[in-house]
This record gives structure tokens, sequence and C-alpha cells, in this order.
């Protein structure tokens, strides 16, 4: 019952009451007529919720494809079309329907919802949305709204229509990110050749002694005449140089908003890498490693590994369970809104009853032990539990908010406030990062190949007072002949103001930020210094700038040059 209709009621009952006691007869009837409309009106609202609400047909179509598409690709525009049939009856007449969306998709056109306010027996809405990060993507369903034509009655529903989509990163085109290296007067050393091995090419790499076995055809006839012996053609076959990638999926890389991380801005750089080395025919691989475990990609080429290689990255951009929280008033309101708009029927006083409280007599906090139960039962619901871990999650607050964060995440929460704290979020000197990454560095040189290029592409910034345990890894890389590049993203993937002293900020955020500018600008120094040193090219800049270096290193890498003209760092 709404506001409107709970006045009616009193109304009515207080002149029945009058008409009774005063012996008036027209007013106790006219109340009484009024009380049996409300009850009428109220039975014919429930009867139609419960006969009408259970027989609408959702229907979603994505992209006006008439099958399901299983992948979404990151960035790109989504044209979402659902359709409301009522299967018995008609929708209406006050209908409000809603598509719930996940925080990973950004409207750009249409509302999302719909309005009926008369009798229909289909109705259709549609809307565009950008899909903000690569992932899982999740449509729960619709909240539908139900009103009486006079407003005295509303009921909240949730009508499942779940679909799950693969997001694929997006990545630039070759044309956006071609190589910065200088192609002019680009001699190679003295005695520094292309890397041949022998195969079926066009030219010739070497003459030598014919061996049985050897097929005919390469037998070099002239050659063989003039040395009284039979000499074979060997031609070369340029050697592929193979790229393999090591993406971070630290806690650290995964806070923020989707689409903002400083995972998706390495996702990024590594799907443009890796799609711009297949289409030159050279293999990638890559190695996905965090704070759980590490996932080893081989080395392939072609449109098949590459999509491979980019559903792994998809799935490496999952979220996994977040580090635990406090309870605070933010998560206890998240969870709650998040309660409120996908159960709401559980929500409901006939479902869901509020026991009567003496203690405490604060009404504010009463009314917050009451939500609070009230939450709990729905997680209990939710994750099959027994009656008596509703008492636990009612007192205990670390169990609390234990499952309200396995929910929010599993609803495609952000990890931001509440549900991970930005700025406790866990930051420690790097050792372990440094360790994985050291151990994945050096397992990829123990069973490399010829003209490989590692790409590091990690949070080193924090790791920064730590570098000396991955240096003995570079080290080892680098005197193997191969070349190592890293990409270090910045919160905002770009470099630190140089000229911070040219405002004079006063107020506390301004004052935090340059503190961090400063913070983050000695780090980088730092950690250049360090690579630099060793000659490792390391890349602090924009996200074209970086791919554009690594696809320099890889080209000097296969013709076998050692000068960097034309590198950017």
């Amino acid at each position: 019952m709404t506001t409107r209709s709970r006045w009616l009621v009193l109304i009515g009952i207080s002149g029945l009451a009058l008409g009774i006691l005063r012996n008036q007869h027209a007013l106790a009837w006219m109340s009484l007529t009024l009380l049996l409309w409300l009850f009428v009106e109220w039975t014919s609202f429930y009867w139609r919720l419960w006969r009408e609400l259970p027989s609408i047909k959702i229907e979603r179509t994505i992209n006006d494809q008439s099958a399901t598409p299983k992948y979404l690709w990151a960035g790109r525009l989504v044209r979402i079309r659902v359709r409301l049939t009522a299967v018995s009856g008609t929708l209406g007449p006050t209908l409000l329907a809603r598509d719930c969306m996940p925080e990973n998709m950004r409207l750009e056109s249409g509302t999302g919802d719909t309005a009926v306010l008369y009798r229909q027996q289909e109705v259709m809405f549609e809307y565009a949305a950008r899909i903000r990060g690569a992932g899982t993507l999740r449509l729960s369903g619709l909240r539908i709204v139900v009103q009486d034509a006079h407003g005295f009655f509303r009921a909240d529903r949730f009508l499942a229509c779940e679909q799950t989509f693969r997001v694929l990163p997006s990545f630039a085109s070759a044309g956006d990110i071609r190589s910065t290296l200088k192609q002019v007067n680009a001699i190679p050393l003295h005695g520094i050749h292309r890397l041949q091995q022998t195969g079926l090419g066009a030219e010739l790499l070497e003459l030598r002694e014919y061996v049985p076995g050897d097929p005919p055809k390469s037998i070099a006839w002239k050659v063989s005449a003039r040395r009284q012996t039979l000499m074979t053609r060997q031609y070369e076959s340029e050697v592929p140089v193979r790229v393999r990638m090591f993406v971070d999926g630290s806690i650290s890389t995964r806070v923020g908003g989707y689409g903002c991380r400083l995972l998706d801005q390495m996702i990024f750089v590594a799907a443009s890498v890796a799609q711009s080395a297949i289409a030159a025919g050279d293999p990638v691989g890559a190695t996905l490693f965090d704070e759980r475990n590490s996932r080893r990609i081989p080395a392939s080429g072609g449109q098949k590994g590459f999509y491979r290689l980019l559903d792994a990255l998809s799935e490496f951009a999952d979220n996994p369970a977040p580090p635990r929280q406090k309870l605070s008033k933010q998560l206890l309101t998240a969870i709650s809104t998040l309660c409120s708009e996908r159960f709401p029927e559980l929500l409901d006083p006939r479902v869901n009853q509020r026991p009567f409280m003496v203690f405490p007599l604060s009404p504010s906090r009463q009314k917050a032990l009451q939500e609070r139960r009230l939450i709990a039962c729905i997680l209990a619901e939710r994750y099959g539990l027994k009656t008596d871990h509703v008492v636990d999650l009612m007192l205990d607050d670390n169990q609390f908010a234990q499952y309200s964060q396995r929910m929010l995440a599993e609803f495609g929460v952000a990890w931001m406030d509440p549900l991970v704290s930005v700025r406790d979020r866990g930051f420690h000197d790097g050792m372990a990062t440094m360790e994985l990454l050291g151990k994945a560095l050096t397992d990829a040189v123990a069973t490399a190949r010829d003209n490989e290029v590692y790409v590091v592409m990690a949070n080193l910034i924090e790791c920064a007072t730590n570098i000396s345990q991955l240096l003995p890894a570079v080290k080892v890389a680098l005197s193997r002949h191969h070349r190592v590049v890293f990409v270090v993203p910045t919160p905002t993937f770009k470099r630190p103001a140089e000229d911070w002293t040219a405002d004079d900020p006063t107020d506390v955020e301004s004052l935090l930020a340059r503190a961090e500018d400063l913070r983050t600008m000695e780090l980088q120094g730092r950690l250049k210094q360090a690579l630099h040193r060793l000659g490792a090219r390391v890349s602090l800049s924009g996200e074209s700038q970086a791919i554009r270096m690594i696809l320099a290193e890889t080209e000097l890498s296969r013709s076998g040059r050692a000068s960097r003209a034309g590198v950017g760092s």
C-alpha cells in the first residue's frame, strides 16, 4: 500500500467509527463504502499481480542479432532491444520496466526503461550502451514496478532474464601504432646480419657438401663440376620473432572503475601488440600472474592463436574475490541498495517480517538493526546458510562484511569504495610481485629460442624499492641476447607534470595530489635508472607510445641490429 491508500484507510476507519458512535448512518455508510471499494481494488490488484506478472515473457536482443552472441568487445557500442509480451492477459495499466545494467556498461542513448500507462499486449524499448572493460558481462534481468490506476497499491518485483557474455579486450589498429624505428640509414653494425636458418626461402644462405638424403633439386651442378664433388645449395629462411608478454594482475592493478584500471590499460597494450605481431607473422605468447597463481599461454600465430590470447586476457580481467574489508556505513549502504534492486520480493514485509524490538530504545538504532537483519536473511537465502548463520551475520561484523563483499563482487561491482578501500588497498614493498615476475622471466629464458622479445607489463612503481630482486632475471635474459621491454602504467597512464610549481594549491586534495606526483616521479626515476643501466627499455608514457616502442624493439630483433634510433622511452 502507498501513502495515499493508507490515508484513505485512516479516513474510512475514522469516519466509520464516528458514524457508529454518533449514530450518523450516512457517514458510516459512506466510510464503509470507501473501505469496501479499497478492499475490492486491493483484491483486483493482487489478483492481477499474481496472475499476469509470472506470465510476462522477456526477450532481449543484442545488436539486432537473432541468436545471442557469446562474445562482445570492450569499448564498442552495444544496442540492446528488450521486448515484453503478456502471454495471458495484458500489460498495464501502470507498469514500469527497467533493465538492470551492470557497472561495466555506460548508457549512451535511450533510457533503458519503459512505462505502460494503458493495457497493451506487447511493449518494446531499446537503448545503446558502451562496455567499459574486458571480462565477463552479466545482464541479470528487469526491475518491474506495478501500480494500480489510482496509485493506491504498488509492488516491486525482479524478473530474471540472465545473459552472460565474454567481453574481449579492444586493441589499436595497425595503422594507428606504426613503429617509431628509423628506417633511413639504419645500417647494421659490421658482422651483424639477419638471424637466419635453413629453409626454403628465395635467397641463398650457403653451399655445403652433398649428404645422402638431400633432395636432388638442391644440388648446385655448376659448382659441383668446378669442385669435382657434389655441392648442395641451402636457402635462408627468416626466423620469426617470438614475443612473450608478462601481465601483472595483482591487487593494485585491479583497483578502480572498469576501463580505468591499470590492468585494463595493460591488456589494451598486450592485445594491440599481439595483433600487430601476428599480422607480421610472429608468434605471440603470454604469462599471466597474480598473487594466486600464474598461467602460461604458449606462443602461437594466426587468427586462431590471436583470439585464444584475447579470450585468456578477458578471463584474466575478471576480478576474483576481493580482499577483506571492515564493515562500514558505505558498505552497508551499497549492499542495501543492491538488495532493494535485485531482491525486492525478499524485502516484502509479508515474506521477510521485521521483528518487534524494545531495545535499543533509539528509533534510528532499531531501524539499522532491522535493516541489517533483512540483509542477513537475503544473504542466507542466496548462499544457502542455516538459521544459526543468520544470527552470526547480524552480530559478527567481519562475517557480514565478507558475505556482502562476495555478493557485490558477483554482481559486477568494481573494486572501489566501499567494496575495496582505495587508500588502504594493501600496497607493500613489492617483494612477492618481484619474486613472481623474476621466476616467470627466468622460466621463459630457460625454454626460450632465438629472437625473443620479452614485454613486462606490471605495476613496478609501487615495487621500485625492491627492484633489485628482479634485476638478476633481467640480466640473464639480456645475456642470452633477448630484448626486454618494461611497460609501467600509472593511474592516468601519463607522466606526472614536470612543472608542478606552476600552481600554488591551498586545498587538501591538491596538496595530496602534488605529494603523490612527487613520490611517483621519484620512484619512476629510480626505476628507469636501474633498468636502463642493464640495457632494458622502459616506457612510462601513454599507451600508443608504449606500443610503438615494443614494435620497434621487435623490428630490431628481426633485423639483428643493435641501434635504437627512433625508439622512444
